[in-house]
């Protein structure tokens, strides 16, 4: 079952400079958490509940050079995690999010360094 989670937002589409509809919704489907499960367990234990929340207020966004996806990216302060939900649109136009993870300190680096994440501000 395929719930909504949250829309991408006019200031997300400014920001990342994207060609994708205001307000367009984002859901979140029973085999996404399957594959976030089987994937990566203890990340998805400790912030799935979490998803909502990142997708609405980011720390960053970026645009995924290679999958197209877009990615909302949370600093967690008291314990310096960076949380990442990916949410890339399906082949009928929908918009899942797909994955969620804990990225590490050096790839969120990287990702400012070259300029993929931005400030969601």
């Amino acid at each position: 079952m395929n719930r909504q989670i949250g829309k991408i937002s006019k200031k997300v589409i400014r920001i990342l400079d994207l060609q994708y509809e205001e307000e367009q919704p984002i859901f979140l489907g029973d085999t996404n958490i399957e594959h976030m499960k089987r994937q990566h367990l203890k990340d998805y234990e400790k912030y799935g509940l979490d998803i909502q929340k990142i997708i609405s207020n980011p720390t960053y966004v970026a645009k995924n050079p290679n999958q197209g996806s877009i990615e909302y990216i949370k600093q967690y302060k008291v314990n310096n995690e960076f949380v990442l939900v990916a949410v890339r649109i399906s082949s009928k136009g929908t918009m899942f999010a797909k994955t969620l993870f804990i990225m590490t300190e050096r790839k969120i680096n990287i990702y400012l360094k070259n300029g993929y994440a931005k400030k969601y501000e």
